[in-house]
């Protein structure tokens, strides 16, 4: 049977298809069996369609609300995601794939062993957040695989996906033309809108193989506005400067290309985008390496988005006409394998180039990786990241990164079964440090599930890369077949290579608008298929995920998990909601901060954070001796924590009582020995500090 050809485009959900030849009975009968064994019959598939495009444009559009990082943003959603997968599974059941089992099963098993670790924990309340997110993660990925009922479905996602990029990509180049541009750098580095530069450049790379998979239609137009938009994304993310995406993007390329069937014309695709992004690149290089002090001039910005304006005006035409070329040529049908022949041999010409210069300049390489290798292992403070090379900050190895995987390696070699516990890495970070820049996590998602959770914790994200895995290698048959496979197979491997690369040396996995984004490209990739569409018979772990009697276990497990789910980001955010209010209440009413703090610490009583701004109302009515109480109460959940320490040393201070603040920071130095005021207060505690 004829596999229905959409057409992809960046708009997302504009689609057109040919009617299938006539079935014969058992290929019908053959359909219908996997259509009744994917999920349970529903009435229409609008609502799902109006589920999927929601999930897309809120994803796509999450830099705009700092990718819902605040815990007062994701977990409302978070649970609005619990809350419609278990009605969910209760209504329709669904009957996963075997990748779709075992990426969800890593999930929800991260989630679970996450809150299972405030057993041994040092810090609770991290613990439980941790648990929290990795939870809605999973229920989040579970649910769109219910919603995938169609393969366009699965283009509407994506579609929407990147419709909401780029959204965001055409507000920045506004910007950048505009009157301010300045306020969207930071440290000559473009930040905004999302808040975070590496976030932004992962972005970006994410939006780019979006926008690349809609430029594999066969319809001129759509190919061309599609190849432009990505040239945009890249020329954005060249913007970053962030080495993160860069090695994502490599990563990401490798994999498109090795893996998704029909290279070829994409390596084509790519070879236009990338020749066109080289020739604007000196005008967005520029913008960083000339910044004075770290100020963005507006030339400067204008020369940048005029440079990415114009290459992606380029790109798109260039593209735009190669795709009508090449449906001109198919058309003659004599010329067509001829030309699939002699276009695939022609990649061989830059291919020999790039080895005779690389063979070339063996020495000239093979010194400058030893130079970035020594500034990577030979820690740089903050502001000398450039100092090793004099080209482009993508360029170097300088950094901190050495410093915190030395330091997650170290704990995990301490605690290799189960680790410190989801959230504590903060402990042995400021202890061990080498530098004096402050981090809560180890920028890697493979580092700190090895140091967090120990060698259980890294089985489960084996496990949910290991299901994508599975689920990319049965999509490639179908991908061999369908326009509309192919560029949904393009998408996904392309934004979960770059999200999953760039989370390997950073940490876009706390960052739930991003990673929804990679979800739902993992969604695409493992969703269940039908036996028409996918390699092989089904196997026997398949057969058995499709058995009744699994169907009943997996849904009560699932609906216990979502419980368990539901009950903690309930307590959690009622918890948020009362501290948030004394937070707003503790300068002009601390009695009514007081009040709030307390209940707050009701729903929530290992958030040392509440126990900090209770000690701060209390401050305010000079209290000390409650103040002191309150910081007990934090100290007794987590007493390594330097800045509970800090704090007692300070209301000592402001009490005259030398000896005991001397005390108090001294310990407070011991757990954050980098740290150059709590020094300073360890050897001579200063005068009463004002106010």
């Amino acid at each position: 049977m004829d596999i229905v050809d959409v057409m992809f485009s960046v708009a997302g959900g504009l689609s057109s298809y040919r009617s299938a030849p006539q079935q014969t009975a058992e290929e019908s009968r053959t359909l219908q069996m996997a259509r009744t064994t994917t999920h349970l019959p529903l009435r229409s598939s609008l609502p799902a369609f109006a589920c999927v495009l929601l999930i897309g444009l809120g994803a796509g559009l999450s830099p705009f609300f700092f990718a819902y990082y605040d815990a007062s943003a994701w977990v409302p959603i978070g649970l609005g995601i619990v809350l419609a997968c278990a009605v969910g599974m209760v209504a329709a059941p669904l009957r996963p794939s075997g990748p779709g089992a075992l990426a969800v099963g890593g999930l929800l098993g991260l989630g679970l062993w996450s809150l299972s670790s405030t057993t041994w924990a040092e810090s609770v309340e991290n613990a439980v957040i941790d648990g929290n997110r990795w939870l809605v993660y999973g229920a989040l990925l579970l649910l769109v695989l219910m919603l995938l009922r169609r393969e366009w479905h699965s283009a509407v996602l994506l579609g929407a996906a990147g419709l909401g990029i780029s959204a965001v990509a055409v507000y920045v180049l506004v910007r950048l033309l505009g009157e301010s541009p300045g306020n969207l750098f930071l440290n000559a580095r473009l930040n905004s809108p999302l808040g975070y530069i590496n976030g932004e450049g992962c972005l970006f790379a994410i939006g780019f193989w979006l926008c690349f998979a809609a430029a594999e239609v066969r319809r001129a137009p759509a190919a061309a506005l599609a190849a432009g938009m990505a040239t945009l994304m890249a020329c954005l993310a060249i913007l970053s400067q962030s080495r993160g995406t860069a090695l994502a993007m490599l990563a990401a390329l490798i994999a498109v290309v090795a893996i998704v069937p029909g290279r070829t014309r994409r390596v084509y695709g790519l070879l236009v985008v990338a020749s066109v992004v080289a020739l604007a690149a000196p005008d967005l290089l520029d913008v960083y390496e000339h910044a004075s002090a770290g100020s963005v001039s507006v030339e400067a910005s204008h020369v940048a988005g005029r440079a990415a304006l114009l290459a992606s005006v380029v790109a798109g035409m260039v593209w735009g006409l190669l795709t009508l070329g090449w449906e001109l040529a198919v058309c003659r049908r004599p010329w067509a394998s001829w030309i699939r022949t002699a276009g695939s041999w022609l990649l061989v010409i830059p291919v020999v180039l790039a080895l005779i210069v690389a063979a070339g300049s063996t020495q000239r390489i093979e010194r400058e990786a030893r130079n970035q290798w020594h500034a990577f292992t030979n820690l740089a403070e903050q502001g000398a990241e450039g100092a090793a090379t004099s080209q482009s900050r993508l360029l170097s190895g300088a950094g901190n990164r050495y410093d915190y995987w030395r330091i997650a390696w170290r704990v995990w070699r301490e605690h290799p079964v189960l680790g410190v516990g989801a959230g504590n890495y903060p402990r042995s970070y400021y202890q061990q440090r080498a530098t004096t820049e402050d981090i809560e996590q180890p920028h890697s998602i493979e580092l700190q599930s090895l140091s967090e959770l120990g060698v259980v914790g890294a089985l489960l994200l084996a496990a949910f890369i290991g299901g994508i895995g599975w689920g990319v290698w049965r999509m490639r048959a179908a991908a061999g077949r369908s326009t509309l496979s192919r560029a949904l197979m393009v998408g996904g491997v392309g934004v979960v290579g770059a999200w999953l690369g760039q989370t390997s040396v950073d940490w876009m996995h706390l960052l739930p608008g991003l990673t929804a984004i990679a979800i739902a490209a993992v969604a695409v990739m493992v969703r269940p298929r039908s036996p028409l569409t996918s390699a092989g018979s089904p196997s026997r772990f398949g057969e058995a995920l499709a058995s009744k009697h699994a169907l009943k276990l997996g849904v009560a497990v699932v609906l216990l998990v979502l419980g368990v789910a539901g009950a903690s980001l309930s307590r959690q955010g009622l918890a948020d909601i009362y501290r948030a209010r004394a937070q707003q209440e503790l300068d002009s009413h601390p009695a009514r901060a007081i009040t709030d703090a307390d209940r707050s610490l009701d729903f929530d009583p290992d958030a040392v954070e509440t126990y900090y701004l209770e000690a701060s109302a209390f401050a305010r009515f000079n209290q000390s001796m409650a103040a002191q109480m309150a910081l007990g109460q934090a100290l007794k959940r987590e007493p390594n924590n330097f800045i509970t320490w800090g704090l007692l040393g300070d209301i000592a201070l402001r009490e005259r009582r030398m000896g005991a603040a001397k005390r108090d920071y001294s310990r407070a130095h011991e757990l954050n020995p980098r740290n150059i005021t709590l020094r300073a207060l360890a050897t001579r505690p200063s005068t009463p500090l004002p106010g």
